[in-house]
Protein backbone atom coordinates (compact mmCIF):
# COMPACT_ATOMS: atom_id res chain seq x y z
CA UNK A 1 0.00 0.00 0.00
CA UNK A 2 2.62 2.66 1.37
CA UNK A 3 5.54 4.00 -1.30
CA UNK A 4 7.99 4.11 2.06
CA UNK A 5 8.63 1.39 4.12
CA UNK A 6 6.47 0.71 7.14
CA UNK A 7 6.86 -1.03 10.67
CA UNK A 8 4.55 -3.69 11.53
CA UNK A 9 3.14 -0.91 14.08
CA UNK A 10 2.49 1.44 11.44
CA UNK A 11 0.92 -1.06 9.25
CA UNK A 12 -1.26 -2.57 12.12
CA UNK A 13 -2.23 0.61 12.90
CA UNK A 14 -3.26 1.66 9.19
CA UNK A 15 -5.66 -1.18 9.16
CA UNK A 16 -7.70 -0.51 12.50
CA UNK A 17 -7.60 3.12 11.66
CA UNK A 18 -9.05 2.38 8.05
CA UNK A 19 -11.71 -0.09 9.48
CA UNK A 20 -12.43 2.70 11.68
CA UNK A 21 -12.83 5.46 9.23
CA UNK A 22 -14.70 3.47 6.66
CA UNK A 23 -17.29 2.61 9.83
CA UNK A 24 -17.68 6.54 9.94
CA UNK A 25 -18.01 7.05 6.63
CA UNK A 26 -14.14 8.50 5.36
CA UNK A 27 -11.62 7.23 2.80
CA UNK A 28 -8.58 8.89 2.04
CA UNK A 29 -5.72 9.09 -0.25
CA UNK A 30 -2.63 6.85 0.23
CA UNK A 31 0.05 10.14 1.20
CA UNK A 32 -2.58 11.10 3.82
CA UNK A 33 -2.51 7.15 5.13
CA UNK A 34 1.28 7.68 5.26
CA UNK A 35 0.99 11.33 7.38
CA UNK A 36 -1.19 9.15 9.61
CA UNK A 37 1.20 6.49 10.24
CA UNK A 38 3.72 8.95 10.88
CA UNK A 39 1.79 11.01 13.29
CA UNK A 40 1.05 7.44 14.95
CA UNK A 41 4.54 6.34 15.25
CA UNK A 42 6.28 9.28 16.55
CA UNK A 43 2.75 9.53 19.12
CA UNK A 44 4.34 5.85 20.15
CA UNK A 45 7.78 6.67 20.72
CA UNK A 46 7.01 10.05 23.36
CA UNK A 47 4.55 8.59 24.79
CA UNK A 48 7.35 5.88 26.27
CA UNK A 49 9.06 9.05 27.81
CA UNK A 50 6.91 11.91 28.19
CA UNK A 51 3.23 10.35 28.64
CA UNK A 52 1.06 11.97 26.05
CA UNK A 53 -2.04 9.86 25.49
CA UNK A 54 -2.64 7.82 29.05
CA UNK A 55 -3.21 5.20 27.15
CA UNK A 56 -1.76 1.50 26.43
CA UNK A 57 -2.42 -0.32 23.84
CA UNK A 58 -2.32 -0.16 20.31
CA UNK A 59 -6.36 -0.54 19.85
CA UNK A 60 -6.63 2.13 22.50
CA UNK A 61 -4.95 5.04 20.49
CA UNK A 62 -6.13 4.06 17.65
CA UNK A 63 -10.00 4.02 18.12
CA UNK A 64 -10.09 6.69 21.09
CA UNK A 65 -7.58 8.85 19.64
CA UNK A 66 -7.57 8.93 15.90
CA UNK A 67 -10.78 7.83 15.22
CA UNK A 68 -12.76 9.34 17.69
CA UNK A 69 -11.03 12.50 16.24
CA UNK A 70 -12.12 12.24 12.95
CA UNK A 71 -16.27 12.01 14.13
CA UNK A 72 -15.47 15.66 15.19
CA UNK A 73 -15.90 16.42 11.25
CA UNK A 74 -19.43 15.15 12.01
CA UNK A 75 -20.32 19.12 13.20
CA UNK A 76 -17.67 20.56 10.98
CA UNK A 77 -19.45 19.57 7.79
CA UNK A 78 -20.95 23.16 6.89
CA UNK A 79 -17.92 25.23 6.92
CA UNK A 80 -14.80 22.93 5.88
CA UNK A 81 -12.67 25.94 6.01
CA UNK A 82 -12.97 26.63 9.61
CA UNK A 83 -10.76 28.40 12.50
CA UNK A 84 -11.15 26.09 14.85
CA UNK A 85 -9.45 25.95 17.99
CA UNK A 86 -8.50 22.70 20.47
CA UNK A 87 -8.82 23.15 23.61
CA UNK A 88 -6.51 20.87 26.09
CA UNK A 89 -5.17 19.06 23.16
CA UNK A 90 -2.59 17.06 24.79
CA UNK A 91 -1.14 15.17 21.90
CA UNK A 92 -2.93 16.86 19.13
CA UNK A 93 -6.43 15.19 19.51
CA UNK A 94 -8.76 15.65 17.69
CA UNK A 95 -6.78 18.72 16.20
CA UNK A 96 -4.13 17.20 14.07
CA UNK A 97 -6.29 14.05 12.63
CA UNK A 98 -8.69 16.39 11.54
CA UNK A 99 -6.14 18.67 10.08
CA UNK A 100 -4.94 15.95 8.16
CA UNK A 101 -7.90 14.26 6.72
CA UNK A 102 -9.49 17.68 6.27
CA UNK A 103 -6.44 20.05 5.10
CA UNK A 104 -8.81 23.42 4.35
CA UNK A 105 -9.25 23.63 8.34
CA UNK A 106 -7.54 26.18 10.24
CA UNK A 107 -6.45 24.95 13.55
CA UNK A 108 -5.53 26.27 16.88
CA UNK A 109 -3.79 23.60 19.27
CA UNK A 110 -4.32 24.77 22.91
CA UNK A 111 -2.09 23.05 25.55
CA UNK A 112 -1.22 24.47 28.51
CA UNK A 113 1.84 21.75 29.43
CA UNK A 114 5.61 22.64 27.96
CA UNK A 115 6.31 18.67 27.09
CA UNK A 116 3.22 18.38 25.38
CA UNK A 117 3.59 21.74 22.91
CA UNK A 118 6.86 20.60 22.03
CA UNK A 119 5.73 17.33 20.82
CA UNK A 120 3.17 19.15 19.42
CA UNK A 121 5.89 21.42 17.53
CA UNK A 122 7.92 18.64 16.38
CA UNK A 123 4.82 16.45 14.89
CA UNK A 124 3.56 19.49 13.07
CA UNK A 125 7.04 20.24 11.27
CA UNK A 126 7.39 16.28 10.35
CA UNK A 127 4.05 16.10 8.86
CA UNK A 128 4.86 19.54 7.30
CA UNK A 129 1.62 20.98 8.13
CA UNK A 130 0.40 24.55 7.42
CA UNK A 131 -2.64 27.14 8.69
CA UNK A 132 -1.79 25.10 12.34
CA UNK A 133 -0.56 26.76 15.59
CA UNK A 134 0.51 26.18 18.66
CA UNK A 135 -1.07 28.07 22.27
CA UNK A 136 0.51 27.11 25.09
CA UNK A 137 -2.10 28.63 27.61
CA UNK A 138 -5.14 27.14 29.60
CA UNK A 139 -7.96 28.96 28.59
CA UNK A 140 -8.94 30.67 31.90
CA UNK A 141 -5.53 32.19 31.51
CA UNK A 142 -5.94 33.06 27.89
CA UNK A 143 -6.08 36.60 26.82
CA UNK A 144 -9.20 38.04 25.41
CA UNK A 145 -9.16 38.21 21.33
CA UNK A 146 -9.75 41.68 20.35
CA UNK A 147 -12.52 41.44 17.76
CA UNK A 148 -15.14 39.11 16.72
CA UNK A 149 -13.05 38.88 13.70
CA UNK A 150 -10.17 37.39 15.28
CA UNK A 151 -11.88 35.06 17.12
CA UNK A 152 -12.50 31.13 16.37
CA UNK A 153 -15.60 29.55 14.52
CA UNK A 154 -15.57 26.48 16.53
CA UNK A 155 -13.93 25.27 19.29
CA UNK A 156 -13.64 21.36 20.28
CA UNK A 157 -12.57 19.74 23.58
CA UNK A 158 -11.95 16.03 24.00
CA UNK A 159 -11.30 14.42 27.13
CA UNK A 160 -12.08 18.20 28.98
CA UNK A 161 -14.99 18.92 31.66
CA UNK A 162 -17.10 21.76 29.97
CA UNK A 163 -17.92 23.38 33.56
CA UNK A 164 -14.33 24.46 33.66
CA UNK A 165 -14.22 25.75 30.27
CA UNK A 166 -17.61 27.15 29.53
CA UNK A 167 -17.75 30.23 31.60
CA UNK A 168 -14.12 31.56 29.87
CA UNK A 169 -15.29 29.91 25.77
CA UNK A 170 -15.96 34.02 24.92
CA UNK A 171 -12.31 34.56 25.06
CA UNK A 172 -11.91 32.47 21.94
CA UNK A 173 -15.07 31.54 20.12
CA UNK A 174 -17.01 34.09 17.88
CA UNK A 175 -20.37 35.41 19.42
CA UNK A 176 -22.48 33.16 16.78
CA UNK A 177 -19.68 30.36 16.53
CA UNK A 178 -19.81 26.72 18.40
CA UNK A 179 -18.79 24.55 21.13
CA UNK A 180 -18.09 20.90 20.02
CA UNK A 181 -17.71 18.98 23.01
CA UNK A 182 -17.00 15.02 22.59
CA UNK A 183 -18.67 12.79 25.02
CA UNK A 184 -19.75 9.15 26.00
CA UNK A 185 -23.33 9.80 26.34
CA UNK A 186 -26.04 12.52 26.00
CA UNK A 187 -25.60 15.48 28.58
CA UNK A 188 -28.50 15.21 31.45
CA UNK A 189 -27.90 18.37 33.69
CA UNK A 190 -28.24 21.43 31.04
CA UNK A 191 -27.78 23.44 34.12
CA UNK A 192 -23.97 22.95 34.06
CA UNK A 193 -23.70 24.95 30.89
CA UNK A 194 -23.72 28.15 31.82
CA UNK A 195 -24.29 30.96 29.47
CA UNK A 196 -24.71 27.85 26.56
CA UNK A 197 -27.38 25.99 25.18
CA UNK A 198 -27.81 22.60 23.14
CA UNK A 199 -27.73 23.18 19.68
CA UNK A 200 -27.13 19.96 18.67
CA UNK A 201 -26.36 16.28 19.80
CA UNK A 202 -24.60 13.72 17.29
CA UNK A 203 -24.85 10.08 17.90
CA UNK A 204 -22.07 7.55 16.35
CA UNK A 205 -20.29 4.58 17.01
CA UNK A 206 -16.92 3.51 17.30
CA UNK A 207 -14.91 0.36 16.31
CA UNK A 208 -13.64 -2.69 17.76
CA UNK A 209 -16.97 -2.49 20.89
CA UNK A 210 -15.89 0.62 21.86
CA UNK A 211 -19.53 1.79 22.04
CA UNK A 212 -21.40 4.50 20.84
CA UNK A 213 -20.28 8.59 21.23
CA UNK A 214 -21.85 11.43 21.50
CA UNK A 215 -21.06 14.96 19.88
CA UNK A 216 -22.34 17.74 22.38
CA UNK A 217 -22.97 20.95 19.80
CA UNK A 218 -23.42 24.10 22.06
CA UNK A 219 -24.00 27.89 20.73
CA UNK A 220 -23.73 30.93 23.19
CA UNK A 221 -27.31 32.05 24.43
CA UNK A 222 -28.94 34.96 23.14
Amino acid sequence: MFHVEQSNQSINFIDSFLHGAHKLGFSFSEEVLEKFAMYYDELCRWDCSINLTGLRTDKERTVLLFVDSLAGYLALSDKPDALIVDIGTGGGFPGIPLKLAFPPLNVLLMEPRANKTAFLHNIIGKLELTRIKVIQSRLEDFHLMASDEEKCDVALCKGVNIEHISPFINHILKKNGKLVVFRSKNIDNHHQLKGMEVCEEISYELPFGYGNRVLLILKHES
